[in-house]
């Protein structure tokens, strides 16, 4: 009786990943294959695994050989997709270089203090915080003598700068943007264009950060944009992203150390929170960082300016 059962989970198993391998191929070009696209290549692996156990429960012949065979393969190709969030290299950045903090910290309200808390051993680096609720109350724990405060949009900008410009780009159903421009000793003038796009899955991504991005270009030059960083929700190499934003790098894809997802934070699974960079800078190092607090990873990025 065991060894008919085991053919549920082999079935199930190659099902899981072939919605994962489809999902590789196709992306979120389409409101209907972002959910393929979504499916973590952990879970892939883990399904994989299964139904190698499975397979090895089959009555011996023809169906187990070729079923233990799949397996394996979709093991081996799921393991090597997961082995791409993690990046054990260890980048090193340069004595000049700009050193970003981006989180989205949701709104914290009797955790203000909590969040507040969570940022103090990044005290010294640029910090830009996405939806910071009562967080202002409590700035001065993080914020050192001599660091500027602005808020503009649902965006705090915080850190060792002089702030040239603060000001919000969209504000909308598909996402809100707010520029930042300042200037650091090391780096000069820098522009961030600091995001967060909606969370809701029946939205087509692809669509909607079209949409977004034709309005941020309606405002901004997103040629002279140093860094895009923040709440994506959309996962790392999205063709929406691609899309919407050609000529920006990935920061963690370029100099990522560790493990590379961030939500939700208890349990990274998904690579949500990302920083694309300009052609003018040079990505020294991108981590991620557990505040202990939230639903989301800090998104930590060192970066430099290009030497010409």
């Amino acid at each position: 009786m065991v060894r008919r059962l085991a053919i549920v989970p082999c079935v199930g198993a190659a099902l899981v990943c072939l919605a994962w391998a489809a999902g590789c191929l196709l992306n979120d070009r389409w409101s209907w294959s972002q959910w393929l696209w979504w499916i973590p290549a952990p879970v892939a692996l883990a399904s994989a695994l299964c139904g190698l156990v499975s397979a090895r429960l089959l009555a011996p012949g023809t169906l187990r050989r070729g079923a233990t065979l799949v397996a394996v393969a979709a093991s081996v190709i799921a393991a090597g997709a997961t082995m791409r969030s993690f990046s054990f290299v260890s980048h090193a950045h340069g004595p000049d270089a700009l050193h970003l903090v981006c989180w989205n910290a949701r709104w914290p309200g009797e955790q203000a203090r909590a969040s507040a808390q969570a940022l103090a051993p990044w005290a010294g680096r640029v910090m830009i915080i996405s939806n910071p609720g009562r967080m202002a109350e409590h700035a001065s724990i993080w914020t050192r003598a001599g660091d500027e405060v602005a808020f503009a949009g649902t965006f705090m900008l915080t850190g060792p700068v002089t702030v040239i410009e603060a000001r919000p780009v969209v504000q909308g159903d598909d996402g809100f943007a707010t520029l930042f421009r300042f200037s650091a000793p090391t780096t000069g003038e820098t522009s961030v264009l600091a995001i967060d796009l909606p969370s809701n899955p029946l939205r087509s991504r692809h669509a909607a950060l079209a949409r977004f991005a034709a309005q941020v270009r309606a405002s901004v030059d997103l040629r002279a944009v140093d860094l895009i960083v923040g709440d994506f929700n959309c996962t790392r190499g999205s063709a929406s992203v691609h899309d919407a934003f050609p000529g920006f790098t990935d920061a963690w894809t370029a100099a990522g150390q560790g493990w590379g997802a961030s939500w939700p934070r208890e349990r990274p699974i998904l690579h949500i929170d990302l920083a694309l960079v300009g052609e003018g800078l040079h990505v020294d190092r991108c981590e991620l960082h557990d505040p202990g607090v939230g639903h989301h990873l800090l998104n930590t990025v060192s970066c430099s300016r290009e030497r010409r």
